[in-house]
């Protein structure tokens, strides 16, 4: 209801073929939310976890809790999660803060 909307995608099952060397069978997926990105402060950013350029990005709470290498789609820009952190209420997620890089 509140936020932008905001796309997560993440590929799911797959299967390494040795013939090919590469994966077969993986499916994508997306969730679609509403989100609420903003910039970290100077004095959060330290070069090696926080970057330049990186972004806060609060979430609604989704089917999934979001992972390391999802992707996610921001004002028709394509970011990586690189972390999230669930919010919780009386023991239950309510939405996630997920660090994104470009």
């Amino acid at each position: 209801q509140y936020g932008e909307p905001i796309v997560f995608e993440y590929t799911t099952g797959g299967a390494y073929n040795p013939t090919t060397g590469g994966i077969t069978g993986e499916t994508t997926e997306t969730i679609t939310a509403n989100g609420y990105p903003s910039q970290y402060k100077q004095g959060e950013r330290d070069g090696n976890s926080i970057q330049n350029g990186d972004i806060r990005l609060i979430s609604e709470l989704v089917d999934a809790k979001p992972e390391s290498d999802w992707k996610v789609s921001i004002d028709g820009e394509i970011y990586r999660v690189m972390d999230a952190q669930a919010i919780r209420k009386s023991g239950a997620d309510i939405s996630y803060i997920c660090k994104v890089r470009k």
